[in-house]
């Protein structure tokens, strides 16, 4: 009796019971898992703007040239860019260039005229719905600033006035962390956790 019932499968009710657990817990996983990936889209944008920023400052060491680090937007085609783009300070997409990129977003790399663009991101790209706000050297007070021009020497410099610190976060979450990128006069760029607070923590952000 009990192998033949065993060889009939499960019953109605072992059913419903197993695809009730197994539906508690994707519930009590589901929002762990949307805060993680938007925690890579965060991750990925600041990495990004670093690396950016880095490479702003490494062409203009090596060309002993100003060369300019740009956040851009382009509203017409968000994520992408091309020749209808505009600074913004509110953007995770950016170009580094000799000039003042505006409206040439979308011109070819390396071309000798123009805005002479060197490298270029478009937020779209692995980041598509952060939310980037500049702000001052504290990283406490929004400022319209979209740009920053590092010099020969590598520092950045102070007029116009330059971004000092960029906070990316995501408006789809009150719990996805927040990440800061810094930049202070000497042009070093640094990437931190605000929410790090322990003294020995190195993800934790100093003022500049």
């Amino acid at each position: 009796m009990g192998s033949a019932r065993s060889a009939s499968g499960f019953s109605l009710i072992e059913l419903m019971v197993t695809l009730t657990v197994l539906g508690g817990l994707l519930m009590a996983v589901t929002p762990v898992v949307r805060d993680w990936m938007l925690d890579t889209e965060i991750r990925n944008a600041a990495e990004s703007i670093s690396s950016g920023l880095a490479r702003a400052r490494a062409e203009a060491v090596r060309r002993n040239e100003p060369v300019l680090f740009s956040l851009v937007a382009n509203d017409a085609q968000p994520g992408t860019l091309d020749n209808n783009c505009t600074l913004s300070s509110t953007s995770a997409s950016w170009v580094v260039s000799m000039n003042n990129p505006a409206g040439h977003c979308g011109d070819t790399l390396d071309s000798p005229t123009g805005p002479r663009l060197f490298a270029r991101h478009a937020r779209g790209d692995g980041a598509p719905g952060v939310r980037v706000q500049s702000r001052d050297e504290t990283c406490a007070n929004l400022t319209a600033v979209s740009q920053v021009l590092f010099n020969g020497y590598g520092r950045a410099e102070s007029l116009p006035a330059p971004i000092r610190c960029i906070v990316v976060s995501h408006p789809g979450s009150s719990t996805a962390r927040t990440l800061q990128v810094m930049l202070n006069a000497g042009g070093t760029v640094r990437t931190c956790d605000p929410a790090a607070t322990d003294p020995r923590d190195t993800r934790r952000c100093l003022v500049n």
